[in-house]
């Protein structure tokens, strides 16, 4: 069981640079973001996704499972070596559709190591029309355990789209790959357009551990 406690999706600010630099920085990646071509070698079983919404009448809230597929995919880049990162396709059905990516961030200018891209389709069966915030991520060791934080801070980039750039200060990063690297689920607070809570929570299971440890070995952080 999940309760909705407000401490649990308090973002944590990136450092160094203001927040306004960081912000803007984070939308010319989206700008910048070249082509990017889907490696289907990632083949594995399906994880879980677990939709855990806020009911002001119980406690307990609604519950709506469903399923996250993982894998990789590469930016080509000019007289460079290919870009790999991660992607995920969550579907809970009635509810909720999403894509994830996280990118090894390369550019100097943004204090982020990594950037989280998360793009949400709302469909009827979602209360609120729509999600309006995503305060932050967490990391937990399984579906029941509390989430610990990720270092970091996410940003609205239009209706249904954000972005999350990973902390790069030394020990935030330190903890911040630990965390993804080790733990097998990773919680992802929501707030709707009518304020209505909930936590989408994405299991890494089989097919997410082989598009983690291929991408951290590819960006030399295995």
């Amino acid at each position: 069981m999940i309760m909705f406690d407000r401490g649990t999706s308090a973002p944590h600010a990136c450092q160094p640079g203001s927040r306004l630099t960081f912000v803007l920085a984070l939308l010319a990646l989206i700008a910048a973001s070249p082509s990017k071509t889907h490696a289907a070698d990632d083949a594995a079983a399906p994880g879980r996704a677990v939709l855990y919404e806020e009911d002001r009448a119980d406690p307990a809230g609604r519950t709506s499972s469903g399923s996250i597929v993982w894998h990789t995919d590469t930016n080509k880049l000019a007289g460079a070596p290919d870009d790999i990162f991660v992607v995920a396709d969550v579907d809970i059905p009635n509810k909720l559709k999403m894509t994830l990516t996280l990118k090894h961030n390369t550019d100097t200018s943004l204090p982020a190591s990594h950037v989280f891209e998360l793009t949400l389709v709302p469909v009827p069966g979602l209360r609120g029309g729509g999600i309006n915030s995503v305060p932050g991520m967490l990391t937990k060791l399984n579906e029941q355990a509390r989430g610990a934080p990720l270092a970091g801070l996410s940003v609205k980039v239009t209706d249904n789209v954000f972005l999350v750039g990973l902390s790069n200060v030394d020990a935030d990063r330190q903890r911040n790959l630990q965390a993804l690297r080790e733990r097998s689920w990773i919680d992802i607070p929501l707030v709707d357009k009518i304020q209505h809570r909930y936590i989408l929570a994405i299991e890494k299971g089989g097919s997410g551990q082989i598009a983690f440890t291929k991408a951290f070995a590819a960006w030399g952080q295995n």
